[in-house]
Formats: C-alpha cells, sequence, structure tokens
C-alpha cells in the first residue's frame, strides 16, 4: 500500500442556528499523484494584491495567496487583473501588474494604474518593477513561477491553449500579445497591434488554432492566428472590452461597452450579428458562454467611462439572438465563469466587493460571498480522482551568471563551476545537458560520477541526452569550460555563453546558467 501524506484545510463558518465545519483533503502519494475532493473559485482581488480561494461546496474563502514578493529588502506588490485555470487543472495563471510598497499600503487614495486602464480615467504610476504572469499550484495553492514580462505594460488577460502548451497574454498599455510556452516558461512569439488598440480580454478557440482578443480602443475584435502569431483585426460598432467562444467552436463573442451590446462572429460564415442590451444597461465587461453552447452570460458592469455601475447579469439566447433573462446580483458585475455543468454561474462584483452564486435553473442570485476590495478576474478548478500532482522541487544554483571579464584568446581555455542544489522533496532527473555555442562545454558531476562534456546541440561531443537523478538535499556541480580561441580573430569582443539544463521539475523545467565574458586578442 503507497504511504500517503494527508493535507487537511479546516474552513470554519458560523450560520444562524450552529457551526459548520468543512474538511477540503488532499492526499499526495510516494508515487507524487494527488487524490483531490474539492473544487475551488480562484478569484484576483485586484486592490488588495492577492488571490482568494473559495470552496465550491461551503462558499467559503479557504485561502488567499498573498502576491507581494521580497526584492531587496523592498516589498513589491502585485495587483492581479485576471487569472485562469489551465484547461489540465495543473496550474493557474494570474495577470499581476506590479506596484511598489508605498502603493500598496496607501491604494485606497492613491490613483494606480489598474490592468483596467482605459477603461475610464487615464492614470499611471512608474516603477522600475516587472509585470509579471504568475503561476499558481493549484495543488498546495503556493506560487511556483514568477514570469516577468516589462515595465508599466499594464496585463489585462491571459488564456491558456486547450493543449496546455502556450499561454497568450495581453499588454493594453503597450499593445503587445505575448506568446509563452508553458514549459520553459520563456516568451516565444510577440506581436503588436495597432497603436492605440488597447487589447484587453482574450479567449481561445475550443481547437487551440485562434484566439479572439478584445481591443477597447481599436473597436475591433483581433484574430490571432495561435501558431504564426499574426493578428488582422474585425472591425466593431464599439469599444470591446472581453471576448468568449462558444464550446462548439461556432461563435466567437465580444462585449461592446458604449454602445451596450454583444457582437456574435459567426467563424464559419464570418458574418456579425448584434444582440442590444435592454436601454437600462450600464455597459457589459465579461462574458461566458454555456456549455451547451446556447446562451452567453454577460456582466452587466458600468461604472467604467463615468458611467453608472450597473447590478445586472445578462442571459442572451444565441439561438434566438435576445436577451433570455436579466438577474440583479451585487454593485458592478465583472467577472463571469459558469460551472462545467451549466447550474452556477459566478459573478466577481467590483463595488460590493464579493461574488454572486447565480442559480441558472432559477435564474436568480442565490448566495453572495465577500471577498475583498475590487474582486476581478475569476476562474473554476475542479478536482477529483487522481491527478498528477507534478515534480515541485528544483534545482538551485548558487549563481546563474558568472563574469569572467576580459580574457585573451592567447592564454587559453578559462573554466568556471555551478554549484546546484536539490531544496525540494521529490528527486529531480536531470534529461538534457546543451550549451549555446561550439566554444562552449559543460560536464555534469555528481560525487565521483562525472557525465559530459556536452557542448552546442548538432556540433558533436556527448548527445544532450541525459539521465542523472538528484535526489532531495543533493548538491551537483556543473563545470563549464569556454576556449576564447574557438572562432578565431573575428571572436573578439563581449559574448554571453548559456548552459541549458533540462529537468522534470515544474518549477523551472529548463535552468540558464549564464557566463558573460569579454574576448580580447
Amino acid at each position: 500500500m503507497k504511504n500517503k501524506i494527508i493535507i487537511g484545510i479546516i474552513a470554519i463558518s458560523v450560520l444562524a442556528g450552529g457551526g459548520i465545519f468543512a474538511l477540503i483533503t488532499e492526499s499526495i502519494g510516494t508515487d507524487n499523484s494527488v487524490s483531490v475532493t474539492s473544487e475551488k473559485i480562484y478569484v484576483a482581488v485586484e486592490g488588495t494584491g492577492e488571490i482568494a480561494v473559495i470552496d465550491i461546496k461551503t462558499k467559503q474563502v479557504v485561502k488567499r495567496i498573498d502576491l507581494s514578493e521580497n526584492k531587496n529588502g523592498m516589498i513589491v506588490g502585485y495587483m492581479p487583473h485576471n487569472i485562469q485555470v489551465a484547461p489540465d487543472n495543473k496550474s493557474v495563471w494570474v495577470t499581476a501588474n506590479a506596484m511598489n510598497e508605498k502603493m500598496k499600503m496607501s491604494y485606497r487614495v492613491i490613483p494606480i494604474a489598474y490592468a483596467d486602464t482605459g477603461h475610464g480615467d487615464n492614470v499611471s504610476v512608474g516603477t522600475d518593477n516587472k509585470d509579471e504572469l504568475i503561476v499558481i499550484d493549484p495543488l498546495s495553492d503556493t506560487i511556483v513561477k514568477r514570469i516577468g514580462l516589462g515595465t508599466n505594460l499594464h496585463l489585462s488577460h491571459v488564456s491558456i491553449t486547450p493543449d496546455n502548451t502556450y499561454a497568450i497574454a495581453a499588454s493594453q498599455e503597450k499593445g503587445v500579445l505575448y506568446k509563452v510556452n508553458t514549459v520553459t516558461y520563456e516568451v516565444e512569439s510577440e506581436v503588436a497591434t495597432n497603436k492605440g488598440d488597447g487589447p484587453h480580454g482574450l479567449r481561445i478557440s475550443p481547437d487551440g488554432k485562434t484566439a479572439y482578443v478584445a481591443m477597447i480602443g481599436g473597436k475591433s475584435m483581433g484574430i490571432l492566428d495561435v501558431k504564426s502569431f499574426t493578428l488582422k483585426p474585425l472591425p466593431l460598432r464599439g469599444a470591446a472590452v472581453q471576448t468568449g467562444v462558444t464550446p462548439d467552436g461556432k461563435y466567437a463573442l465580444a462585449s461592446v461597452y458604449d454602445v451596450k451590446s454583444l457582437a456574435i462572429y459567426d467563424i464559419g460564415s464570418s458574418k456579425l450579428s448584434y444582440v442590444d442590451l435592454p436601454q437600462e444597461a450600464r455597459g457589459p465587461v465579461q462574458i461566458y458562454p454555456t456549455p451547451d453552447s446556447r446562451f452567453a452570460y454577460v456582466a452587466d458592469q458600468g461604472y467604467y467611462f463615468d458611467q453608472p455601475a450597473g447590478d445586472t447579469v445578462y442571459k442572451i439566447d444565441l439561438r434566438e439572438m435576445k436577451v433570455a433573462e436579466t438577474i440583479q446580483g451585487g454593485t458592478a458585475p465583472h467577472g463571469v465563469v459558469v460551472s462545467r455543468d451549466g447550474k452556477f454561474v459566478y459573478v466577481t462584483n467590483l463595488l460590493s466587493e464579493d461574488v454572486s452564486v447565480i442559480d441558472t435553473v432559477l435564474g436568480k442570485e442565490v448566495a453572495k460571498i465577500k471577498i475583498g476590495k475590487m474582486p476581478n478576474g475569476i476562474s473554476l478548478w475542479y478536482g477529483g480522482g487522481v491527478v498528477d500532482a507534478g515534480n515541485y522541487s528544483e534545482l538551485v544554483p548558487d549563481t546563474t551568471i558568472f563574469d569572467f571579464g576580459s580574457i585573451s584568446m592567447s592564454k587559453g581555455k578559462v573554466s568556471h563551476s555551478f554549484t546546484l542544489k536539490n531544496f525540494g522533496e521529490f528527486a529531480i532527473n536531470i534529461t538534457k545537458i546543451y550549451t549555446s555555442c561550439m566554444c562552449t562545454e559543460a560536464t555534469l558531476v555528481q560525487g565521483t560520477s562525472r557525465k559530459g562534456p556536452f557542448g552546442m546541440s548538432g556540433h558533436g561531443g556527448s548527445s544532450a541526452q541525459v539521465d542523472e537523478v538528484v535526489d532531495p538535499g543533493r548538491e551537483i556541480s556543473i563545470d563549464v569550460v569556454v576556449d576564447p580561441a574557438a572562432h578565431g580573430p573575428q571572436g573578439t569582443g563581449p559574448a554571453k555563453k548559456v548552459v541549458y539544463i533540462e529537468t522534470d521539475s515544474a518549477i523551472n523545467p529548463v535552468l540558464k546558467l549564464e557566463l558573460d565574458i569579454n574576448v580580447t586578442p
């Protein structure tokens, strides 16, 4: 029988008439698999810089994930705007925008450049810290990766391809879309939108081939080819805030804020239609189709562009092309997600600072969950059964960068040794080692064992394939040799050499060790 480590999270709430105790259990086996019995809601609480985790059954907040980070003694806060659970349920992705310590402590009184800047008043606060995509492990609800994309980007939304290979994120301020590899966490492609387009919400088609991007300033829906990462606009009659794609792949949807309508694009025929919201509508923001592709729920938020705040969620009949139901909820409804069985809709409310739970059969709000200031994006995570937890151990080097300084090619080869340690609870398997240049070789040393040297792929030397296990608490060395004369007289000047180490770590699967060198004659 497998040994099990039982992790218990006790959520206690008191209702009229007595206390309710809910136990949410995750069992981690020795094979690093996890038996999960809970289902959770993730909410980006933008005003407090955290992620709220709600147990679906108890409707209670069971954890708050603080996104702040200590950087050289300074606490840097991050305002989360959008959050998305990956299709395979193995990761949760957050668009998080940096703020300095003063901003975090004073967000109630200092105007802050939220990720929705462009919805209303344009305000900005400079910072040298990069806006990030933050990756969370849903089994432990801890941050496993921070991907810095740039400063003052105002990252808006992120979406994951159905095959879980790529995350696509939008910078509303800079007008850039990023394609991030979900294994290496590297940005593989970028594409700029037209100036002033202000890309905001985005969703990906079920076949993974196309992303549909809402352009607030450009008054269009961008149609992005995921493979080639090329973009073409579909003009709309107003400012699009969010998009959606029906599960059957037939329609791409866009909320059109200023003209208070839902744009419906028939992907097969390229026909564009609109469903106008009632005259009293304030301005639609996020949308989400039902699992059967028949309906879409639209949050009528208002509040932006000096509009009064709304309190309504509209149910749109996509077959009849009309508003089917009007449902009253919280104040300034923003984020929307529909449960996979279609029975419930969960809506974040910016100003009443809660999440509405809507029963789709009754067609009304049946519960409110208090969250915190400015709850924004929302996404659902489904447990159940046994899932692969992934290897959340990591090889940590003593340093990731070494500078040789100025080296004369007449003096011969130079070397440096990096020390790496497995600080995790599970063994890490090194699968491949290779370098960026034919002048650089790396050797793996563990105890008395030496493997290598490994060089640039396709340029001779040992095969890049490795099968080396590093147990928890063990150290290894990567001995690197650089030949400054390898490129001849033309190879003088500053250069950077990189050693790549591929492992089965879910936190840092491709570790990079960098060496700077200035080659002189």
